[in-house]
């Protein structure tokens, strides 16, 4: 099975290897995070547009303000439909790929809407089944990064009965991802209606 690379950066980086081709974007070849419809009416990554600054079809200039491109917002559903499935096959098997449940953990930190909240939760749940004799195959560092994440999501009860060893009077703790005032870890909160 094939381990999580640290080199990834987004979770459409992780799961763009054995993803349908219609759902990457046709310059980087990675997983549609923001699909913009550029002028000549093809669907590209709005990251991708800011790097080439034309439209990679006709080469004609893009507007300056990209924000102005609509989004395909039909391919945006399906590319997050597809990256829940991913998280929820990662939340079935973490007791055989730790790592790979802890890199996308890493992951899901980095998105900034509700497409991968199900299977984050679904992860959450697996780890509190795998217990804190399974999360003892993890590295001491892998230990730490493991609860600096959990932490981040406000689960840091979660990574303390995981980790019960791990000294944490040494750092500070990290910034939540919580709004101020929240206190609802991930794992209790409940999914927006759709």
């Amino acid at each position: 099975e094939k381990m999580a690379s640290p080199m990834k950066q987004t979770l459409e980086e992780e799961f763009s290897t054995d993803a349908p081709e219609y759902l990457l974007d046709p310059i980087t070849f990675h997983l549609f995070r923001k699909p913009v419809v550029a002028p000549s009416g093809e669907t590209y990554d709005l990251a991708t547009l800011q790097r080439t600054k034309n439209d990679p079809t006709t080469r004609e200039q893009l507007p300056q303000d990209l924000s102005t491109l609509p989004v395909n917002r039909a391919l945006k559903r399906q590319v997050d439909t597809y990256i829940q499935k991913k998280l929820e096959e990662v939340a079935t098997n973490t007791d055989k790929d730790l790592r790979k449940a802890l890199a996308c953990l890493r992951l899901a930190l980095g998105r900034t809407d509700d497409s991968c909240l199900n299977g984050t939760r679904a992860i959450l749940q697996s780890l509190q089944r795998v217990g804190p004799e399974g999360v003892q195959s993890l590295s001491p560092k892998e230990q730490l990064d493991l609860d600096l994440v959990l932490q981040r999501l406000g689960e840091g009860p979660l990574g303390e009965a995981l980790l019960p060893n791990l000294d944490r009077t040494k750092r500070p703790p990290p910034p939540s991802l919580l709004p101020p005032g929240e206190q609802t870890p991930l794992s209790a909160a409940t999914t927006p209606a759709a």
